[in-house]
């Protein structure tokens, strides 16, 4: 039956991803026309073109969108790829963020610990949370090349929350001081290495080659990873996909700055997924 269960947790996780990639888009939107100063939608779901309220049937996650064609029911304005993409996007990624907890659920459940299921549920819904944050931050910095600071601030207070769950998590299963100091050095020395070198950079560089707001994104980053690493990891693959697409746009359209947080964002997820293989083999080498 467990392969069962994970599958449906699965599909579960990705509509609820794909919800709140819907909602990332619109938080986008409203922080936008307020940083503007100019109207806001208000709390309900309006085309952009036109300023119809969208009906519910015209706001379910991917099917509406597909449904429509991308297009607006009444003025047939292009709703844009953007929120699908990120509904698809999202969706997929808390199946990733999912995957990675389901075993210790399962473990958790046939153990019959309340106490480690509470502590295991507050560490996925907070980083739930904090991705569908930090997705907002994504969106935004996709469209405008901005990262509003309020968002990165809710952001690093949340990784500082896991941080702290986890090292309760650790003094709970009987960790000594040596242990638990190991455990925070090794958080330490993971945010010095991703976000440190961003925050060079943008101080050095006077915010031409790096933006001020890519280490406070980098930062929370690597305090979730929790290891010097997987940070390295992060910071190999986000530089690579960065180059990679910088160096299409440049091709394409000569620009040549590019949103930098969406690619950190993106290899966080690939890395978060994929920690225990990836750990396994920078051990067997």
């Amino acid at each position: 039956m467990e392969p069962y269960f994970r599958i449906l947790f699965l599909i579960v996780a990705f509509f609820f991803g794909a919800i709140l990639g819907s909602f990332a888009c619109c938080q986008a939107w409203r922080i936008r026309l307020k940083e503007m100063h100019q109207k806001s939608p208000g709390k309900w779901s309006v085309c952009m073109s036109c300023g119809r309220r969208l009906k519910t049937s015209e706001n379910i996650p991917i099917f509406s969108w597909l449904a429509q064609r991308g297009k607006c029911k009444k003025c047939g304005a292009k709703i844009g790829n953007a929120e699908i993409l990120s509904e698809l996007l999202l969706g997929l990624s808390f199946v990733a963020i999912g995957n990675v907890f389901f075993d210790d659920i399962i473990t958790t459940l046939s153990e019959g610990s309340f106490q480690a299921m509470l502590m295991l549920i507050f560490k996925l819904l907070l980083l739930m949370f904090s991705l569908s944050i930090m997705w907002i931050l994504v969106v935004y910095d996709a469209k405008w090349q901005k990262l509003p600071t309020f968002l990165l601030t809710i952001i690093n207070i949340c990784a500082i929350l896991y941080v702290i769950l986890l090292s309760i998590g650790q003094i709970l299963n009987g960790a000594d001081f040596q242990s638990l100091g190991i455990f925070l050095l090794n958080h330490l020395g993971s945010a010095a290495l991703l976000a440190g070198p961003y925050f060079l950079l943008s101080a050095f560089s006077h915010e031409k080659l790096v933006g001020s707001g890519d280490w406070l994104v980098a930062l929370p980053i690597a305090l979730f990873l929790g290891h010097f690493w997987l940070a390295l990891i992060t910071l190999f693959l986000a530089n690579t996909l960065g180059t990679i697409f910088g160096l299409y746009k440049k091709a394409r359209r000569g620009e040549k700055r590019i949103p930098f947080g969406p690619f950190l964002t993106t290899a966080f997820i690939i890395v978060f997924a994929a920690q225990s293989w990836l750990m396994s083999l920078v051990t067997f080498l």
